[in-house]
């Protein structure tokens, strides 16, 4: 089914594009990488027509193996045969917060963002006390906004909060260890390189953006 619905796509190509192409993200990096990579891509004009979905990791690489997706964004892929992985950017997760004294946290100003388990099992070592958080986001942008409007810590992308830092309204908690939240770009060994390439170029590029505002 998977096969036949991508085999529907590209017949169904739009006026004036010669192919479409998928890609996936997961869930806790799309924000803002995958939107630079649409605003990349347009600049581009590379003739394709694009499609675009998140998820989680295992599922954009079934479909990247079953060839209903050019490409998945993901987090620390596991490696199968007839699928290449290439590191895009080794993001840092850091502990920040809105506190005009930035200090080590009690569980109730707490927010625990689910990164994974990886990070899970990190945090937990370091931060014995503060696995009963009061808040739990299993989504990166929600916990992030969440922190911004009621107020507390939480280790986010430094990516995506480096323009709160610069602004002031959130601080880096001193002497907290950072966590390396990697994303990678997977897609199949046989990929047609006249769509896949453009779009990793495209991808390399806006992985090493600072500024969420800027186009590449």
């Amino acid at each position: 089914m998977q096969v036949w619905q991508r085999a529907c796509q590209q017949v169904a190509v739009p006026k004036g594009s010669r192919a479409v192409l998928a890609v996936g993200c997961e869930i806790s990096l799309w924000d803002p990488l995958l939107l630079r990579w649409l605003l990349g891509m347009r600049e581009a004009d590379l003739s394709l027509a694009i499609r675009t979905e998140v998820g989680v990791s295992q599922l954009l690489l079934d479909k990247v193996a079953a060839g209903v997706l050019d490409i998945a964004i993901v987090y620390a892929p596991q490696q199968r045969p007839g699928l290449r992985v290439e590191l895009l950017i080794e993001e840092k997760l850091v502990m920040v917060t809105t506190e005009k004294v930035p200090r080590l946290p009690e569980p109730a100003d707490y927010v625990y963002v689910d990164w994974g388990p990886e990070f899970a099992t990190q945090h937990g070592l370091a931060y014995p006390d503060l696995s009963n958080a009061a808040v739990i986001a299993g989504l990166g942008p929600l916990g992030r906004e969440y922190l911004l409007a009621a107020g507390g810590t939480g280790y986010f992308r430094l990516d995506v909060v480096r323009t709160h830092l610069d602004s002031g309204l959130l601080r880096r908690v001193p002497n907290t260890p950072e966590f390396l939240y990697p994303a990678f770009a997977v897609y199949a060994a046989g990929a047609d390189p006249d769509i896949v390439a453009p779009a990793l170029d495209v991808l390399r590029k806006v992985a090493t953006l600072r500024d969420p505002a800027r186009a590449p």
